[in-house]
């Protein structure tokens, strides 16, 4: 009886996170939320100007070599057709290792050039991920008040949603 429980119960919550998608994470501790924030401060080159880091920011870490084929194009499709609308108070920052002719390879696949919005940042040396800031996936951070709140790592299955989220401001919740 005992074992049936526990595998009922890994069985649920497995199928819970297959169907959720489950690339949302709540940071809850403090320490982590500070220190999160300063890394994307710091990798964002200083650009968040110091009189808005208290306000709400978005922040998407797009790791062009490490991520899947399908994640990397629509990412890239939508930092194409959003730069010239993306909001003050949200960066994009693009990392690999290798320079600007790497990224640029990338972008060049799409037809398009690199972007050259202030709010997007080449990060060539992937400090993003010396930072521990995305694993293989676009890794979308919310802050607010100078603290990380919210990581969303976009899967396959969410990625749409995602970037929708982030571009926008809203997602689809009928889906």
């Amino acid at each position: 009886m005992k074992t049936t429980m526990i595998i009922l119960t890994i069985l649920l919550v497995a199928c819970g996170k297959a169907k959720k998608g489950s690339s949302v994470e709540f940071i809850t501790e403090a320490v982590a939320q500070d220190s999160i924030f300063r890394k994307l401060i710091v990798l964002t080159d200083n650009r968040v100007p110091e009189a808005t880091r208290h306000d709400s920011l978005a922040f998407l870490v797009l790791p062009v070599q490490a991520s899947c084929p399908a994640c990397r194009k629509k990412t890239i499709d939508s930092i194409i057709k959003n730069e010239s609308r993306l909001l003050p108070n949200h960066f994009v920052v693009i990392s690999a290792i290798g320079g600007k002719k790497i990224i640029g390879s990338y972008f060049k696949e799409e037809h398009a050039g690199l972007p050259e919005s202030d709010n997007v940042i080449l990060d060539s040396a992937n400090s993003a991920y010396k930072y521990n800031l995305y694993t293989d996936k676009p890794t979308f951070y919310y802050t607010h008040n100078q603290k990380a709140y919210k990581r969303v790592a976009a899967i396959p299955i969410t990625v749409k949603e995602d970037l929708r989220e982030f571009f926008s401001g809203y997602r689809n919740v009928n889906k």
